[in-house]
């Protein structure tokens, strides 16, 4: 991960003790991580969360955001919702880091019931963080940028 990139994270109910080890994790390896604060282990729903870590990246707060729900799915359509955001959903460490060298995100959503463990979410994470935009696919982004103005 890129030392200096502040980081918030947001979840739902059913991804509240799985982002509270990643967060562990992270912050034990030195990385600067913000709870969203919407989810509680009886509390928080997905657009909730969604709407916090995307305004704050709005803002200039921070540089990226990670959302975890159950599947990632309902973050990602909810992410996608807000200008400037392009959220992109990921299980594993390849797709991860695609998401950021080809599409440039800045949100990264993943699913609680996807991933193995805390380590492997903290890995996929960290690789999404540490690649950066590419530029390669100006095609791709030139379509992003069409949808981005129209809808």
């Amino acid at each position: 991960m890129r030392r200096g990139v502040k980081v918030i994270m947001g979840c739902d109910i059913t991804a509240h003790d799985l982002m509270r080890e990643v967060m562990e994790i992270m912050r034990k390896k030195g990385y600067d991580v913000t709870d969203a604060g919407t989810s509680g282990p009886d509390e928080g729903d997905f657009s909730d969360a969604a709407e916090i870590v995307c305004t704050r990246i709005q803002a200039g707060e921070f540089q990226r955001g990670v959302l975890i729900c159950g599947t990632g799915i309902g973050m990602c359509i909810a992410a996608n919702k807000f200008k400037g955001i392009r959220a992109g959903l990921a299980y594993d460490v390849f797709p991860a880091g695609l998401a950021s060298a080809d599409n440039g995100t800045n949100v990264l959503c993943t699913g609680a019931w996807m991933q193995e463990n805390a380590e492997h979410c903290v890995k996929m994470i960290e690789t999404w963080m540490l690649v950066q935009y590419t530029g390669r696919d100006t095609e791709g982004m030139e379509r992003t940028a069409v949808i981005e103005a129209e809808w």
